[in-house]
């Protein structure tokens, strides 16, 4: 049986444009890019995230 796996992205902090986290996106999201709320340890702030290509 094939199990379909929730997709795996990468959040990128807009100011030092490090990938700093990576997390799985809920299949309802659809195409619309994740953006979450984080803390940036190179930036030591919290910054909006944003999904990148893979």
């Amino acid at each position: 049986m094939v199990v379909k796996r929730k997709p795996f992205i990468k959040l990128q902090c807009p100011e030092c444009k490090r990938i700093t986290y990576y997390v799985h996106k809920s299949k309802r999201a659809g195409e619309k890019k994740l953006e979450l709320k984080k803390f940036c340890k190179w930036c030591r702030k919290h910054t909006i995230h944003k999904e990148v290509k893979k």
